[in-house]
Formats: C-alpha cells, sequence, structure tokens
C-alpha cells in the first residue's frame, strides 16, 4: 500500500517528519511548509491529492478540522520525554536555575516533575487545554509576568505562536522541539489507520436478529410489524439491506456504514435496547464479518450460536478471523470501591493513579488491555506504562489474559484483564 501524505508545518520540523518517513517505504511525503498556523486550513486545500495530513503542531490541526473534510487528518503530539530533555539541555543556560514552561493537559505532569526534582532545577508550569489552544496571548502573558517578576530567567514553551510573541518582546524564550521518537509514532499511525480503513471497506457484515421468546399469536402480526419497521429505519440509515423475516428472524446484510456504527457502540448499543422493548421480550443480535457475503453470513451463524448462551438480550459479532468477540452492548459490572482499595493497598498505588485506573477499565468495559493500551489513553510513556503494569501484576490485581496480534512485525503485546 502506498500512502500520499502531506506533512503540515515549520520548515524544519517537515523537513525532519521527511528524514524519518524514509524507514517507512509506503510513505511518500508532500512537504507544505506553514508560516503561520492560522495559514493552514488554506494549504489544507492544497492537499487534497494527499491520502492523509499529518500537522505538526495541534493549533494548525485545528484550524483544518473545522473545515470537516473527507481526509485522515493526524497530528504529532508532544510527550513528557521532549519537556524533560528540553529542560534538562536549556535549563543549563540559567543563571537562577528558575525556568517558566507551558505544556499540553493531556501530558501528565507527574511522568516528568520527579525527575526534575532530581535536578538543581526549579520550574513554574502551565498546561492548556485542546478547547484553549487558541488562547495566544494568555500563555505570552503568562510568562511575561513571571520573567517581569524576575521569578525565572528563562522561557521554554511548546508553541510555536507563543515563540514568536515572545521573541519579538526580546524575551528569553525556547522551543521545545518535537522528540523522533513522537515522529516515528505519528508515521506509524498513518500506516495503521489507513491499513485499517482500507480493509474494513472491503468488508461485509451480516447480522442476524431474533426473538428469544415465542410471541402471543393476538400479539405476533402487532409487534413484528413495529420490530421490522424500526429495524428497516435503522438499515437505511446506515445503507444495509434487510431481508424477509421467517421464524421471528431478521437479515441485515451492510459494509462499511453498519461496520462503523457497530464498532462505535461496542459498549452501548441503543439499537439492541429498543429492540428489546418494541419486542417484549429478550433478543439476540448476531454479527459475521467477511471478505464476501458468504463469510461474513457463516461467521454470522457462529454468532448466533454464542448468543443462544443465555436467556437474556446477548450481542456477539465473529470477525473474517474467526474470533468471537463481545457481548457487544453489555456494561459489565465492575466493583469501583473493592477495586480502589486493592489498588492502594495491595499495589501500593497512589490516590491519582488509583483513580485514573478505575476510570481507564470503567470506559473500556473491562475489556483485556496491553500496556499501549495504557499508554495511548493516558498519552505517557511506555516505560510509565510498564511500570504501572508491573505494579499491578506484583499487587495480583491483573493477570496475564493472552496476547494480541501485531500490528507490525515484531512479538505480539502481552494483554491483561482484571483478576476478579
Amino acid at each position: 500500500m502506498n500512502i500520499t501524505l502531506g506533512v503540515l508545518g515549520e520548515k524544519t520540523i517537515v523537513q525532519r517528519v521527511q528524514e524519518i518517513a524514509e524507514q517507512f517505504p509506503s510513505i511518500d511525503v508532500l512537504p507544505f511548509v506553514l508560516s503561520e498556523s492560522c495559514n493552514a486550513a488554506v494549504r489544507a486545500e492544497g492537499a487534497m491529492m494527499c491520502d492523509a495530513l499529518l500537522f505538526t503542531d495541534y493549533s494548525s490541526y485545528s484550524e483544518a478540522l473545522k473545515q470537516k473534510r473527507q481526509q485522515i487528518m493526524l497530528y504529532i503530539a508532544y510527550d513528557e520525554y521532549s519537556i524533560l530533555s528540553s529542560i534538562l539541555r536549556i535549563g543549563q543556560l540559567s543563571k537562577k536555575k528558575c525556568i517558566s514552561i507551558d505544556y499540553p493537559e493531556d501530558i501528565k505532569h507527574i511522568d516528568f516533575k520527579d525527575d526534575i526534582a532530581m535536578t538543581e532545577y526549579d520550574f513554574i508550569s502551565a498546561s492548556y487545554t485542546k478547547q484553549s489552544c487558541f488562547n495566544v496571548q494568555m500563555l505570552i502573558d503568562f510568562h511575561k509576568d513571571l520573567f517581569l517578576q524576575k521569578k525565572i530567567d528563562l522561557i521554554l514553551t511548546s508553541r510555536r505562536d507563543v515563540y514568536n510573541g515572545l521573541f519579538q518582546e526580546a524575551l528569553p524564550v525556547h522551543y521545545i522541539p518535537m522528540s523522533d521518537k513522537r515522529i516515528y509514532q505519528a508515521l506509524e499511525k498513518v500506516v495503521q489507520t489507513l491499513e485499517v480503513q482500507k480493509h474494513s471497506t472491503g468488508l461485509v457484515v451480516t447480522g442476524i436478529l431474533f426473538l428469544k421468546e415465542s410471541l402471543p399469536i393476538h400479539m405476533h402480526h402487532q409487534i413484528h410489524t413495529e420490530v421490522r419497521k424500526y429495524v428497516s429505519t435503522f438499515c437505511q440509515k446506515y445503507e444495509a439491506i434487510l431481508l424477509p423475516n421467517k421464524d421471528n428472524h431478521y437479515f441485515i446484510i451492510g459494509t462499511s456504514k453498519l461496520i462503523k456504527v457497530i464498532k462505535e457502540n461496542y459498549r452501548d448499543f441503543p439499537f439492541i435496547d429498543e429492540v428489546e422493548k418494541l419486542a417484549g421480550c429478550s433478543i439476540g443480535l448476531a454479527f459475521g464479518l467477511g471478505l464476501n457475503p458468504l463469510s461474513s453470513q457463516k461467521n454470522a451463524f457462529m454468532a448466533l450460536e454464542a448468543c443462544r448462551s443465555d436467556r437474556h438480550s446477548l450481542s456477539y459479532l465473529v470477525n473474517e478471523c474467526q474470533e468471537i468477540i463481545g457481548p457487544i452492548g453489555q456494561r459489565k459490572h465492575i466493583d469501583t470501591n473493592k477495586l480502589f482499595h486493592e489498588l492502594v493497598h495491595q499495589a501500593r498505588l497512589n490516590n491519582e493513579l488509583s483513580y485514573l485506573f478505575i476510570q481507564f477499565i470503567v470506559e473500556r468495559n473491562n475489556e483485556p488491555f496491553s500496556s499501549n493500551d495504557i499508554a495511548m489513553f493516558y498519552q505517557v510513556s511506555k516505560r510509565s506504562a510498564e511500570r504501572t503494569v508491573k505494579k499491578l501484576l506484583s499487587g495480583e490485581i491483573i493477570k496475564i489474559s493472552g496476547k494480541e496480534s501485531p500490528y507490525s512485525k515484531g512479538r505480539p503485546r502481552k494483554l491483561f484483564s482484571l483478576n476478579q
């Protein structure tokens, strides 16, 4: 698969992206150098021929995102390594050893403050949210006031627009460069995203909806009419075909739009609740993915057997590798009070990390996870995530539950689940 990737940003970092992209034979980089972040949307208009766009800063990405373009758009995000290495490198120029710094809010302060505490530097920090990323003057004033009050003698910023504003006022400001690691990871994500998209668009999904109880004769026609009407509306919305029902079964055939809505509603599927309400009884909803209608139908019948395993409403999906996924749309019970107690007393995590892990587990609906999932979810380093996983294993909070197939060459990642 050949990918034409438009890279938008300042000349220096665009050139670095081009150099690192040479490690990806499938990527052809088209450079779009930005003089200012505000012209990102205009420059993106000239990249219509690209399969995807990669922005080197979030503000440019946000500006282009407003256009709601059909292309895949990603941006390179900072990590704590970039910030820490910049502090240690630039800090040597500070006479007072007092530095002000700004960084994105999704970088966890805890991931680099302990390392800084081991040095002689003091720093005053300010984080900014993605929503407030356009409030440039607020960050400029933050640094400027600290310098004028002689609380710091050096400024470190992760924003090019803030750097330009402070530089024009002749203040001692330095820019945090993006690490090669983050550039490489962003390019990896581009490849993975387009591979998944290409694979998904060629798949067919067959759904089998059935009522788990026989309907009273006098209600049979009315209930099936209401169910059929609701399912038909659902199919029209997601460009799927509804075949005539037989023996309380409805067959649904769709492609990418139906696959997308299944993925988006993996943890909470309102469709199941609505059909159950209309039918007045438990239902089963089986999905099968395949490269053609016959293979997707075969996998749907496999999922159908899984749906029959319980008298309650269930939904399962069997993918093209014939792996059973689910139950879909069903929230798993997690005793958060008990889990918090175990995290603090058995895994020896502090309160903040304990709450974060509970949030992670609840949002993922207690699905198996890897250390990489934790790193991606909280935007922390892989090493930081692996340290947390080791504590959870030693405290017997989690257990190894399997391995996942790697996206590229290399060892498959271990998967973990709660030890409950």
